[in-house]
């Protein structure tokens, strides 16, 4: 049987296979000759620069796990520069990463195909928000394609350097989260193998091209960008994937793009209006094909734009009605017709149609009886950490250690990762606002009530530093982040503290993996993309070149000694990193590199306390009074037994 790697890589044009949305944009890359790939880790995204890592090997291309999103796309852009394909990969947060050079670079554009893949994620079902990364390309005056399918993610994707060579401008493939993971049936098309020798002329079509301060100016060269806006205009007119249909006199119409064409088809088919309904699918929200827009505008009295996420093409369709049909009903998000935020859906968008055209849905009764049944029986949860996670250790140790020289109200500032869930608030509790206007400090009874503060890869540490210049003072300051973050994003801010005077505990939760996204390498991993080995980098190397001078490291499950470790970082009177090193466990089960401990509970030990269970280890039981070890769960690790007052808990031998 052919394996994956063999699969993603096979050069079988009319072949069907199952792929990813994901797997598709990365064979769409495969399948345009690309040279040069890189990445940063991120969901729903992950999984193109993990399938081109694959490939890269068997077909001779560069496939890297960049630091970070910024120094990928400066990668994927220098290699743009000079000729080649290339194609940079990221999440909507990433993007923010990547925008100084980016709303540089389209200045003087690129000689080679250069393809910005984006996952958005509606609904923000992996991420801090669900912003719309299609107003970046709006914003850069670059294409944006947008697929509906992972079939046209692929053919858009390979499309979209052969764009960006005619424009010679990035172009941006925007996906979301259910073509990202959603699979379908692909066929594949043939591997180009573009023979393309790596050049460079600084005055090539323009003078000092690759310099934007460079003759005539960033003014001229900003003229210049304007001038491919025309093409562009014309071009995705003719694009396969903008397609008008008119059957008929409607007098009603839709306009969707990307995924949300795929909605409003199955809405219309749902309520029997196949040829009762105009419809615009739309595969490039910007520049939208005009022509094609008025021809629609012109054609019905009214018209619902169906989109996912902002109302991008909604607000340019406005504008061009004012001028092709003033008197058209424009419905979407802008109206209420459509919600403003989280993720749309078939029912929302049948919903929406079934309204305008005054008809009734289809009756689904048994559904909704079954959903009415089992609502009472499903209990809410969220995410935990998993069984013997190391993070589970750091947590507890610090938590100890607040508790006993954290002052009154100490502040936890988070970040992005695994352990991110330190901040999830799943304790069972209810939380009301508040209106003090004084500190009010809150029990950490579980560590999934630890973080104060959380927002972007990189900001806990910084915020901690605002909080200390501020003049807090009615208790400790604390920054918690994971190796992979440090890398990405921390170190500097890290200079800035040391530069600044500023004091706190930097608290670096090293699992010597990027987990929470899949285990992807980092820099203290010690591979690349590709498995190759590498240098492996040292946090505690890298603080103490930044001048960090109290730096500790502990292995989280030795609770004594990281609570101890903690303590004596809170109490300096310095800038301190304690890095909490121990090697997340998953891995080290899949790599045969753990071997659990023997697991003793007595039951007649324990006296009911659940301290063990504010451990928030998901190994834990509590039943009938009395905890207890989930033997499928349990893996070992042993910090409940350091945990459990009683020895009701312990290691064997």
């Amino acid at each position: 049987m052919i394996g994956f790697a063999d699969l993603i890589v096979e050069d079988a044009p009319g072949k069907r296979v199952l792929l990813m949305g994901n797997e598709a944009i990365a064979r769409g890359a495969i399948e345009a000759g690309v040279s040069v790939v890189a990445s940063y880790p991120g969901t729903p995204a992950s999984e193109i620069l993990e399938t081109l890592a694959l490939a890269a090997p068997k077909l001779g291309f560069h496939a890297e796990w960049s630091v970070n999103e910024k120094v990928a796309f400066e990668v994927a852009a220098g290699a743009a520069i000079t000729g080649v394909r290339a194609l940079t990969s990221m999440k909507n947060a990433g993007l923010n990463w990547v925008m100084d050079m980016f709303m540089t670079l389209v200045y003087g554009g690129v000689r080679g195909g250069f393809v910005i893949a984006v996952g958005d994620d509606p609904d923000a079902h992996y991420s801090s928000n669900e912003q719309d990364t299609r107003f970046a390309a709006f914003y850069g005056e670059i294409p944006c394609l947008e697929p509906a399918n992972p079939q046209e993610a692929k053919e858009m994707t390979r499309y979209a350097f052969e764009l960006s060579e005619r424009l010679e401008l990035p172009v941006f493939v925007r996906s979301v989260t259910r073509i990202c993971h959603a699979s379908g049936d692909v066929e594949l098309g043939k591997i180009e193998k573009p023979e393309r020798k790596p050049v460079f002329d600084r005055h090539w079509k323009l003078p000092w091209r690759w310099n934007v301060y460079g003759p005539p100016g960033p003014v001229e060269k900003h003229r210049w960008l304007h001038g491919q806006m025309p093409q562009m205009k014309k071009l995705v007119e003719t694009l396969p994937w903008n397609k008008l249909e008119l059957r008929g006199k409607p007098s009603f119409g839709i306009i969707a793009s990307g995924i949300g064409a795929s909605y409003a088809r199955e809405a219309v088919k749902m309520l029997g209006l196949e040829n009762k309904v105009a419809f615009l699918k739309l595969g490039t929200p910007t520049p939208l094909p005009e022509q094609l827009v008025g021809r629609m505008l012109k054609s019905v009295k009214s018209v619902l734009v169906v989109e996912e996420g902002e109302p991008l093409v909604e607000l340019q369709v406005r504008g061009l009605a004012k001028d092709v049909n003033p008197d058209i009903k424009l419905l979407g998000k802008l109206t209420g017709s459509m919600p403003p935020v989280g993720e749309i859906n078939t029912d929302i968008v049948a919903h929406a149609l079934a309204k305008l055209v005054k008809r009734k849905l289809p009756a689904d009764r048994p559904r909704e009886l079954i959903k009415g049944e089992i609502k009472n029986l499903v209990a809410p949860r969220s995410s935990t950490l998993c069984a013997g996670c190391p993070h589970l250790g750091s947590y507890w140790a610090l938590k100890l250690a607040l508790r006993k020289v954290g002052g009154k109200v100490p502040i936890v500032n988070g970040d992005i990762g695994c352990y991110e869930q330190g901040g999830y608030g799943i304790a069972g509790k209810e939380y009301k606002p508040s209106s003090s206007s004084e500190s009010v400090r809150y029990p950490i009874d579980a560590p999934y009530e630890t973080l104060d503060t959380n927002y972007i890869m990189g900001g806990g540490v910084g915020l901690m530093q605002g909080q200390f210049q501020a003049g807090y003072k009615d208790g400790a300051i604390v920054g918690v982040a994971g190796d992979s973050t440090f890398f990405h994003a921390c170190i500097p801010a890290v200079i800035n503290a040391v530069c600044n005077k500023a004091k706190g505990l930097f608290l670096v939760m090293d699992n010597e993996w990027t987990a929470m996204t899949g285990h992807q390498p980092n820099p203290v991993t010690g591979i690349t993309a590709t498995g190759e080995e590498t240098k492996l980098l040292c946090v505690e190397d890298v603080a103490k070149a930044c001048g960090v001078e109290f730096i500790r490291t502990v292995d989280p499950f030795d609770l004594k000694a990281t609570t101890a470790a903690i303590e004596e970082a809170l109490k300096s009177d310095k800038f301190a990193i304690v890095v909490a090193r121990h090697v997340c466990t998953l891995q080290a089960q899949r790599q045969k590199k753990f071997v659990g401990k023997r697991m003793i509970f007595d039951r007649d030990r324990c006296t009911g306390c659940k301290l063990c269970v504010s451990f928030g280890c998901p190994g834990i039981v509590f039943k009938e009074g009395k905890a207890g070890l989930d033997p499928i769960l349990c893996n070992g690790c042993g910090m409940c037994a350091e945990v459990c007052p009683t020895g009701a808990i312990r290691v064997e031998g």
